[in-house]
């Protein structure tokens, strides 16, 4: 029945005696159409809106956390701890603390910014995963959490495009940045530690050497250990150091990268 079948109604009934149950059914049942279109709206709003906080969700927990951890994360609800034969690189400015103190903290953020931007896109060209930055220091690894085969020769190649893309930098901003680069590969044991910011990082031993080799580095080369040569050596040219001393472990033979074959 429509509304203005109801008012004819009411035009012909003056003492509304038949005519006020008729209206009253049919305001109910307005009423229940209109609340379940309100329900409906509602219900739809509410997916809609639950769909877009999902999605940042999702991006947010991608752009903290390697993406295939990130999808096991939601999928499985947590990351399981396990082994990776894989490459570490380590990265360092060189005179850092001179350098903060000559120039202002905004330039040093955006000099810092920029280069870390650089290394990003470098490590994710050659397959690797940036672990963190710690001030001036950049972490890598190569070959976790995808394994694969090549992961050493990958580890050198960014090295040596992390000095390429330093020279760059320094044309383009008028400085004289200069960093070290140190690789070692070996196993490791990679998980996702924290609760409030979750981080995908690994352990051992062969993370403490890698680091090594950076400290133990030169200004403007890449330094690395024995293990990594033998895995690249058909693929670079290398620069003989001998047994170099590395702090708190043995001395241990190290090269530095010539050039790519």
């Amino acid at each position: 029945m429509t509304l203005s079948s109801i008012v004819a109604l009411f035009q012909n009934d003056p003492q509304h005696k038949l005519n006020d149950q008729v209206l009253l059914d049919y305001l109910s049942s307005v009423a229940v159409i209109q609340d379940a279109a309100i329900q409906k709206r509602l219900l739809a709003e509410l997916i809609r809106e639950y769909v877009i906080l999902e999605r940042k969700v999702e991006g947010l927990l991608k752009n903290t956390l390697p993406e295939t951890v990130a999808n096991e994360i939601k999928h499985a609800g947590s990351f399981a701890p396990r082994p990776f034969d894989c490459t570490i690189l380590f990265s360092d400015i060189v005179a850092f603390t001179q350098l903060a103190e000559r120039i202002s903290g905004a330039v040093l953020v955006e000099l810092l910014d920029n280069l870390f931007q650089g290394m990003d896109d470098l490590v994710i060209r050659f397959g690797g995963t940036k672990i963190k930055t710690i001030g001036d220091a950049y972490m890598a690894v190569f070959g976790a959490p995808l394994a694969y085969q090549d992961h050493a020769r990958m580890a050198v190649r960014t090295g040596m495009a992390f000095l390429t893309l330093v020279d760059s930098l320094n044309r383009q901003n008028d400085q004289h940045l200069q960093i070290r680069v140190g690789i070692h590969s070996g196993a490791v044991t990679a998980g996702v530690v924290g609760k409030e910011r979750m981080q995908f990082d690994i352990f051992g031993d062969n993370v403490n050497i890698a680091s090594r080799f950076e400290s133990s580095g030169e200004t403007g080369k890449v330094n690395v250990s024995n293990e990594t040569y033998v895995r690249t050596r058909d693929y670079f040219e290398f620069v003989e150091r001998g047994e170099i001393a590395l702090k708190n472990k043995a001395s241990m033979k190290a090269y530095f990268v010539a050039k790519e074959r």
